[in-house]
């Protein structure tokens, strides 16, 4: 590397950047100025007189020199450097846990589906921290590396169809609500040793999307206190089917409900996680 030290001033794609060293390589340059690794570098082999102060308006000549990037260059005020997308440019991402690899970032659900021999009628989703999205068939898709969607056959939405197995517990009305949620209440539902009541009405809101769509939160009836005597962590009281409850303001973790696998049992398995922690 040269040791001179005066500034130079250069374009790349009409924006100015200055270098306190003339010589430079083709990688150097692209670091320097934020060019993506895989974009060819090219300098403008032609530049006139009146462009090299202003970078304005120019449009790159035909005759452009690719720079590899361990080219070395040396920079002269005006130079003109160009960045060019590579023609393919392949995405990598992940769908129900195979690899797939698309040379064109736009697609569409039903694209995505085809490509991974998914059947048009199942439900596609794009793994998200939280709640994972939903993808429609016409639904336009920017694909980056490292996504990941998953499958999953239709959910049968509206009042679901709930069983003993499902709940785990044999007294419980299903009740569904004018908007479309459906609310689950357990009778006589057996609290952790150590809180009390021993028992109470347990109420879990099931949404209009459900199963797809995950539970939140829960609602105990009487209120219960821990084995200190004071009212759990994270809990207030709400007016809920005509009468007041106690609603632990409680969630699950990102990622923990995965549409089409997790289940209401599940969700009851977490509810009962939490209050055995008797806080």
């Amino acid at each position: 590397m040269s040791n001179l030290h005066h500034d130079v001033q250069v374009f790349i794609n009409h924006s100015r950047f200055g270098f306190d060293q003339h010589e430079q390589t083709g990688g150097a340059i692209k670091r320097h100025t934020g060019i993506p690794a895989d974009h060819s570098l090219c300098l403008d082999a032609l530049v006139d007189d009146a462009h090299e102060q202003c970078g304005c308006d120019r449009k790159h000549s035909d005759e452009l020199k690719v720079i590899a990037d361990g080219d070395k260059v040396m920079l002269k005020n005006g130079l003109h450097f160009w960045s060019v997308v590579p023609a393919s440019h392949v995405i990598s991402v992940i769908i129900n846990l195979k690899p797939f690899e698309f040379a064109d970032a736009h697609q569409t659900g039903r694209s995505l589906k085809e490509r991974a021999g998914i059947l048009l009628t199942d439900v596609l989703f794009r793994d998200r921290p939280k709640e994972d999205e939903v993808i429609a068939d016409d639904t336009k898709v920017v694909l980056e590396c490292g996504d990941c969607f998953h499958s999953a056959p239709p959910a049968d939405y509206g009042a679901p169809r709930i069983g003993v197995g499902d709940v785990g517990f044999e007294r419980f009305d299903s009740v569904p609500q004018p908007d479309g949620w459906t609310f689950l209440v357990v009778h006589d539902y057996p609290l952790p040793p150590g809180l009390a009541p021993a028992a109470v009405d347990l109420l879990v809101k099931l949404p209009p999307a459900f199963p797809d769509a995950a539970p939140d939160m829960f609602w105990l009836s009487p209120h219960i206190r821990t084995p200190s005597g004071v009212e759990p962590q994270g809990t207030s009281v709400e007016t809920v089917l005509g009468g007041a409850w106690q609603r632990f303001s409680w969630h699950l973790k990102p990622g923990a409900w995965r549409p089409g696998m997790s289940t209401l049992r599940d969700y009851m398995r977490c509810v009962r996680t939490r209050l055995e922690k008797r806080n």
